[in-house]
């Protein structure tokens, strides 16, 4: 059996941090690129900009066109290759962030990621999400190295909509139930060269949910007002270090794959977040394993008190057919899916009957029926 672990090299969180985020990323060099879009610039990125030139770092500033696109890498991958950037720099969200993984990579120069959002957890991973010019999912790129510097303004995470941050807190609640579903099945992790969980990885995926159900409700009453907490601490770096980690060294099983599956349909259910599904899917990961009542119940009830998805309604699939929701079984079931590390055999027919489940018993829990 062989095992591994990865992670960024550095990880660094606190109140405030943009002031002196130069003093972590002179070790790289003194030229480089910032990548941020236009929102983003206004809000904290012309700021972020001049803490940066004003501490002697040349920094060219690249507008990031919104997109995770082969034709943006390659256009910035061009811009670094002609400012012989030293290291690039992203300061934004999940998009911009795997488009800085992948220039950094081909750059082969360290990458700086500085996230405005704890919605996902993106930074810390070493793979990048890559979408055509209109949006539609193309590929997964995985990388030989995790980011070289993660910087993480807890200032500036409060300051966003706290929507995102729940969103955050959806994506890391399902870390912990698919790492112990790949223990149990002994199956590999999201690294490369098929290699099995680290102790170190499952105690991180522990860790993330144990802050979860420890600090959230503080942390979100904190995000509403914009107020920097410990709790609000916690839960920044569970969704964002542990939850990243995590799940890449220990594995995801179901469910990612049901949010994955939910692309076989059209309509509002995607204007839901990448977490809002995700939420869903983990109540469908533990029905499918056989979870007792108890947990089953623990988690329905975390996510509840959120806002996050239990039913189909909430997913906006209240009227979705059984022809419909078996088109995303099918899909969350296809070959090379994560689904497939439960251990046992899972079927399109079991995810179908699983996706009922849940949305009954999260009706029922609710008083709905």
């Amino acid at each position: 059996m062989t095992t591994a672990f990865a992670s960024p090299s550095t990880y660094v969180q606190g109140k405030n941090l943009l002031d002196t985020a130069a003093n972590y990323i002179k070790p790289y060099g003194d030229n480089g690129m910032l990548l941020t879009d236009e929102i983003v610039w206004g809000l904290v990125g012309e700021r972020f900009y001049k803490t940066l030139t004003d501490a002697g770092l040349n920094i060219e500033h690249v507008t990031f066109n919104g997109e995770s696109s082969p034709g943006e890498i390659d256009r910035i991958k061009k811009i670094g290759e002609s400012t012989d950037a030293k290291f690039v720099i992203s300061l934004g969200g999940g998009k911009t962030n795997d488009t800085t993984k992948a220039v950094g990579d081909q750059l082969k120069i360290p990458v700086v990621i500085v996230p405005t959002l704890a919605s996902n957890d993106s930074p810390c991973t070493r793979l990048s999400v890559i979408y055509s010019e209109n949006g539609e999912f193309l590929k997964y790129i995985f990388y030989d190295k995790n980011p070289d510097l993660v910087l993480v303004d807890s200032a500036v995470i409060a300051g966003a909509p706290v929507k995102f941050l729940i969103d955050g807190m959806a994506d890391a609640l399902s870390t912990n139930v698919e790492a112990q579903t790949v223990a149990r099945a002994r199956e590999t992790t999201l690294l490369p060269l098929q290699t099995q969980q680290t102790a170190a990885g499952l105690a991180l995926a522990e860790k993330c949910e144990e802050l979860l159900f420890k600090y959230g409700n503080q942390a979100v009453t904190a995000a509403k007002n914009h107020q920097v907490t410990p709790a609000l601490e916690q839960i920044i770096e569970a969704n964002t270090l542990l939850s990243g980690v995590g799940a890449e060294s220990s594995g995801l099983a179901a469910a990612h794959s049901f949010q994955n599956g939910l692309t076989a349909l059209s309509g509002d259910v995607h204007k839901m977040s990448h977490g809002q599904k995700v939420s869903f899917g983990t109540l469908l990961n533990l029905v499918l394993e056989g979870a007792s009542d108890a947990t089953l119940e623990k988690y329905t009830k975390f996510e509840h008190d959120l806002g996050l998805p239990t039913t189909l309604k909430d997913l906006h699939l209240e009227n979705a057919s059984d022809e419909d929701l078996m088109k995303v079984a099918q899909l969350t079931t296809q070959k090379g899916e994560t689904i497939h590390n439960m251990g046992f055999k899972v079927t399109a027919d079991d995810v179908f009957e699983g996706i009922k489940a849940v949305d009954t018993f999260a009706k029922k829990f609710e008083g709905i029926e």
